[in-house]
C-alpha cells in the first residue's frame, strides 16, 4: 500500500535473513509514512534454513524452502537491489559495493548471516553449507554426478545439529550412493545439548550407517583427502562444511564494535553499541550480556523487535528491549519422518514432532509468500473511470509504457514534416541521419519512467536503450544529453535518487565512449529519464529499407522483458527471472552491431516497444520483401512462457498484437506461443538481415561476444511485403 506522503527518511535492509524478511512483511502490512525502504541482498531468493534438511531428504522442493525477496519487496513498496555490500561507512551513513556507487541510509538493519569459516584454501570438492543459496547449486551438481552410482565418499565436517541433519538427510534420500563420514573437533556430538539427545543421535547415526570420528580437527582438505591436526586422514570425494559460523570480515573492517570473534556487538535493543542508527540480528551479532548459540530460532524471534525498533528510531520514539529465551526449543529432523525435540534437559523423539515441525515451518513460509492484497489507504477500491476508454489495469514502465503503433502513426500522419536537404533519413528509421558540415551524423532520443526499483540499474538500462537506436543504424555514439525527472522527496533523498540514476547512466556512457554533455532535471510524479544521443556514421547507415530476398533473419537477444516487468507489478515474476531479464537489458548492442555489419547486414533495427513482429513489419514494408519466421527458433527469457500462460500481459501487448493479423499461419499457434513475438521489449536485441552464407560465422561470433542465445529466426522471401508467415522450423 502506497501513501501520498513524500519520502523523507531512508531505511536500508542489508541481507534477506530470517529477521529482515519479517521487517519487510511488517512494513508492508503497516507502512510508515515518509519512510522509503531499500533491500540489498546478495541472494534474490533467501532460503529458510529450518527446511534445508527436509529439502536434502527430498521432502520439499526448491520453491518451498525459498522466500522471493522481489515479491516481498514489492509488497512492502521497497526498492530491491540484488547486490552485495562490502562495507558500512558509519560516519557517512552509507554502504559500499564493489561495482556501483555508495548508497545512503538514515537507519540500517543488517541481517546477512555469517561466513562458513574455512581455515584453509578452498577446493572444488569442499562445499560450505552456508550460505545456503550458494550451497544448493553446488550440491545439485554433486548429486547429478553421483546419485546413480554407489560409494561416493562424503565427509561432513561439524559437530552440531546442522551437520547431523545433513548427514542423515543425505543418507535417507540417496542410500548407498554415498559413504558418509561425520567428523567433529569435539569429544562428543551436540556438546551444547543434553545427554539424552546426544545418546539418541549417536544411535540414529549408527542405525543409518554414518561413521563418526571424534577429536578430528580438520586443518586441510584437498580434492581427495581430509587431514586432521593429529595427522589422521580420511579419503574423500566431497566435503560438506557445516562446522559453525564466523563473522564476515566486512563487519570488522567497517569499524563496528565487535566481540573477540569479530561478531557485531548489539545491545538489548538489537542496536549497535557503536552506532545508534545501526541495528542487526541473526548469526552476525553478539548480544551483549545475553549471548546465545548461533541459531535461526533466535533470528526469527528478533524479527518483530527489529521492526519495532527501526520504526521507533525513524520516528524518534523510545526503543523496545529484546529478551531472548535462555533455552530455545530445538527440533532435529530424522529419517523416516521422525524428529527429536529438545529443550534444557528434555529430549523427545516421535513422528508427531516431525508433523509439528513441518506445520511450524510451512506456517512461517506462508506468512512470507502468501501475502495479502492490500487495499487503497482509505480502504476503498478504485472507482470506475469517468472516461469510458481510460485503461484501469496496472500500467507498465519501460517500453511497455510507450504509445501504441496505431496511435503514433495517426499523429505522425496528421503532422506535416519537411526534411531539409541535409536530412538523409528522417522519421521512420531508428535514428535520424543528417549531413552536417561534411560529416554524417545519426541522432535520436528515447526515455521512459522507471520499470525497476533500483535507480542505478534503471539508469544503466535507459542509457543502453537510447544508444541502441544509434547502433541499429550502424552509428558510433559520441555525445548525449539527459532529461531526468525525480519524484518529490526530502532534498537529500532527491539528490541521492538523481545521483544513483545518473551514476548508472554515466557508467554505461563511459563504457561506450560517449560523453554526457548536458541536460535538464525536474521534479515530477515518478522517476523517469530520457536521453538525446548523437553519433557519427563512418561506414554508411544501416537502413530498414535495404533487406534483400533470401537473406537470414538474425536476432541477438531473447524476448520477454515486457511480460517479465509486467509480472513484477502483478507479483508473479520471481526475483531470479527479473535478475536474468535485467542482465540481458544491461548488455550493450555495440559489439552485436559491429559483428552484424562485418557479416554483411543489409538492414537492421532494434527490437523495442512494438515487439519483434511490429519492428519486423517496419523492415518488410520499407524493403517490400516478405519474411518467414520460425516461431520455435525465437529465443525467450527465463519465465516468459510461464508468465504468458498465467495470463500476464504488458500494457502495450494488446495494441502490438494487431501485427499478428499480417502474418499467415499465426492462427495455427496457441495464443501463448505467439504472445512473446509481440511483447514490447526494453533494451532488446538487434534484428538484422544478413546473407545466408554468413549465418554460421555470424552466430558463432555473436555467441563468443556474449550474446549466448543469438539465433537465426527466419528468412526473407519473395519480393512482396504481403508474404509474411509464421511456422515451425
Amino acid at each position: 500500500m502506497k501513501t501520498d506522503v513524500p519520502f523523507v527518511r531512508d531505511l536500508l535492509l542489508v541481507g534477506g535473513g530470517h529477521a529482515n524478511v519479517q521487517v519487510l512483511r511488517h512494513y508492508g502490512m503497516r507502512p510508515e509514512p515518509g519512510v522509503r525502504i531499500t533491500v540489498v541482498a546478495r541472494e534474490p531468493h533467501t532460503p529458510y534454513s529450518g527446511m534445508l534438511p527436509g529439502y536434502l531428504a527430498g521432502k520439499y522442493t526448491w520453491e518451498q524452502i525459498h522466500i522471493d525477496l522481489l515479491k516481498l519487496s514489492t509488497f512492502a513498496n521497497a526498492r530491491f537491489i540484488p547486490d552485495e555490500v562490502t562495507r558500512v561507512n558509519i560516519k557517512q551513513n552509507s554502504v559500499s559495493f564493489r561495482n556501483r556507487p555508495d548508497l545512503h541510509y538514515d537507519v540500517i538493519a543488517i541481517n546477512t548471516g555469517g561466513s562458513p569459516g574455512l581455515k584453509f584454501q578452498d577446493h572444488e570438492s569442499v562445499i560450505p553449507v552456508k550460505p545456503i543459496g550458494r550451497f544448493i547449486p553446488k550440491w545439485q551438481k554433486v548429486v547429478a554426478e553421483n546419485a546413480d552410482g554407489e560409494g561416493c565418499r562424503l565427509v561432513v565436517v561439524g559437530g552440531g545439529p546442522g551437520s547431523v541433519e545433513v548427514a542423515l538427510s543425505v543418507r535417507e534420500r540417496y542410500g548407498k550412493a554415498f559413504d558418509i563420514h561425520l567428523v567433529t573437533a569435539n569429544s562428543e556430538l551436540l556438546i551444547e545439548h543434553n545427554r539424552f539427545l546426544r545418546r539418541g543421535i549417536v544411535r540414529e547415526l549408527d542405525r543409518n550407517r554414518v561413521e563418526v570420528s571424534y577429536d578430528f580437527e580438520v586443518i586441510d582438505a584437498t580434492n581427495d583427502v581430509v587431514v586432521a591436526a593429529d595427522g589422521r586422514t580420511l579419503d574423500s570425494d566431497c566435503v560438506l562444511w557445516v562446522a559453525g559460523v564466523e563473522a564476515p570480515d566486512w563487519i570488522r573492517k567497517s569499524g563496528f564494535a565487535v566481540d573477540d570473534r569479530g561478531f557485531l556487538r548489539v545491545n538489548e535493543f538489537l542496536q549497535s553499541v557503536s552506532a545508534d542508527n545501526v541495528f542487526a540480528a541473526g548469526d552476525i551479532v553478539c548480544l551483549d550480556g545475553q549471548q546465545r548459540p548461533k541459531s535461526g530460532v533466535y533470528a526469527v524471534r528478533e524479527g518483530p523487535f527489529l521492526t519495532k525498533n527501526t520504526r521507533r528510531m525513524l520516528t524518534d520514539r523510545p526503543l523496545k528491549a529484546f529478551r531472548p529465551q535462555k533455552r530455545a526449543l530445538a527440533i532435529l529432523r530424522l529419517p523416516n519422518d521422525a524428529a527429536i525435540a529438545t529443550k534444557g534437559p528434555i529430549a523427545l523423539r516421535s513422528k508427531t514432532i516431525n508433523i509439528w515441525k513441518d506445520w511450524i515451518d510451512r506456517k512461517f513460509m506462508d506468512l512470507l509468500s502468501d501475502l495479502p492484497v492490500m487495499q487503497a489507504e482509505n480502504g476503498k477500491s478504485l472507482a470506475k473511470p469517468l472516461v469510458p476508454d481510460l485503461p484501469t489495469q496496472l500500467r507498465c514502465g519501460g517500453c511497455g509504457a510507450k504509445l501504441g503503433a496505431d496511435l503514433l502513426t495517426n499523429v505522425l500522419r496528421r503532422l506535416e514534416f519537411e526534411n531539409g536537404s541535409e536530412s538523409v533519413a528522417g522519421i521512420g528509421d531508428d535514428a535520424a541521419v543528417v549531413d552536417w558540415q561534411q560529416s554524417r551524423l545519426a541522432t535520436s532520443c528515447d526515455g521512459f519512467r522507471a520499470m525497476i526499483s533500483d535507480p542505478y540499474q534503471f539508469g544503466r538500462i535507459s542509457a543502453h536503450h537510447a544508444l541502441n537506436d544509434l547502433y541499429a543504424m550502424g552509428s558510433d555514439p559520441e555525445i548525449a544529453l539527459a532529461l531526468a525527472t525525480v519524484p518529490l522527496m526530502s532534498h537529500q533523498l532527491m539528490e541521492e535518487e538523481l545521483y544513483q540514476l545518473m551514476s548508472g547512466a554515466v557508467s554505461v556512457f563511459r563504457e561506450c565512449g560517449v560523453r554526457l554533455v548536458g541536460g535538464h532535471s525536474a521534479e515530477g510524479s515518478e522517476l523517469s529519464v530520457g536521453f538525446a544521443v548523437t553519433g557519427s556514421v563512418s561506414q554508411g547507415p544501416l537502413y530498414k529499407s535495404r533487406m534483400k530476398t533470401d537473406e537470414a533473419i538474425v536476432l541477438t537477444k531473447p524476448l520477454g522483458t515486457g511480460v517479465i516487468l509486467a509480472g513484477v507489478m502483478h507479483g508473479s515474476t520471481t526475483a531470479q527471472e527479473l535478475i536474468e531479464a535485467v542482465r540481458h537489458m544491461d548488455q550493450s548492442n555495440a559489439d552485436a552491431m559491429r559483428i552484424l555489419r562485418a557479416n554483411g547486414a543489409s538492414a537492421m533495427t532494434d527490437v523495442t516497444g512494438f515487439g519483434l513482429l511490429g519492428h519486423l513489419l517496419e523492415i518488410t514494408r520499407r524493403s517490400n520483401i516478405g519474411v518467414h519466421i520460425f516461431v520455435d527458433r525465437v529465443p525467450l527469457m527465463q519465465g516468459t512462457k510461464r508468465a504468458f500462460e498465467s495470463g500476464v500481459r504488458s500494457s502495450l501487448h494488446e495494441n502490438n498484437a494487431q501485427a499478428l493479423r499480417d502474418y499467415e499461419g499465426a492462427g495455427e499457434f496457441e495464443v501463448n506461443e505467439t504472445a512473446p513475438l509481440v511483447d514490447p521489449q526494453t533494451c532488446g536485441g538487434l534484428l538484422a538481415a544478413i546473407p545466408k552464407s554468413s549465418v554460421a560465422k555470424c552466430i558463432s561470433d555473436l555467441h563468443q561476444a556474449g550474446y549466448e542465445v543469438a539465433a537465426q529466426i527466419g528468412v526473407s522471401v519473395q519480393d512482396s511485403a504481403s508474404c509474411l508467415q509464421l511456422s515451425t522450423s
